[in-house]
């Protein structure tokens, strides 16, 4: 018996000759051992992999995350700059305009305050009173009644319950009724 036989377990029976299923058996084992292994190390290359994709996946998500907060600002400020047009072309036409006009004007001043706190998750509501239906029509030069009856005006334009004229406020509800899209300020042209 040297130790460079491989068939000789040191038992004195050489091992092809004295069992021939022992070593189909361990040749299975050791088979099975080794494809275990492989199996293994395919199974941790596949987590890393699962790893770095959930990593990747996160890593994109929050860029999405930042680009739709983004969005939300540019959205933002192009209405701030929509208005600001809509308040200069009011300003500049403020003293010329006739009573169904400045009703309608402050109708979509309360459509688009409404919109703003609809946008921020609020009620899509807004109140004017007298002095700030007067700030919406930039102060033209007219009497303080004037101002009063354009937002009864405005009041009668809107069917519905979406605008009322109340002890002296008017109140747009957008949840109460829509507007017609002609006194909106979506349209182009602000029906003025």
């Amino acid at each position: 018996m040297s130790d460079s036989d491989p068939a000789d377990r040191g038992d004195g029976v050489d091992s092809p000759d004295a069992n021939p299923g022992e070593e189909s058996l361990e040749t299975t084992v050791q088979e099975l051992s080794a494809r275990m292994d492989a199996l293994s190390k395919q199974v941790s290359g596949l987590r890393e992999e699962l790893h770095d994709e959930r990593e990747q996946r996160e890593e994109v998500e929050n860029e999405l995350e930042a680009r739709d907060e983004r969005i939300d600002e540019l959205e933002a400020e192009v209405a701030r700059l929509d208005a600001r047009t809509d308040i200069l072309e009011v300003v500049e036409n403020a003293d010329k305009m006739s009573g169904k006009q400045r009703a309608v004007t402050l109708v979509q001043h309360l459509h688009r305050a409404a919109k703003a706190r609809e946008r921020r998750d609020e009620p899509p509501a807004a109140t004017v009173d007298r002095d700030e239906a007067e700030e919406a029509l930039h102060f033209p030069d007219i009497d303080r009644t004037t101002i009063y009856r354009d937002m009864e005006r405005a009041a009668r334009l809107i069917d519905g319950k979406a605008l009322r004229y109340e002890n002296g406020e008017l109140r747009l509800d957008l949840d109460a009724g829509t507007l017609p899209r002609k006194y909106t300020a979506d349209e182009e042209g602000e029906n003025l």
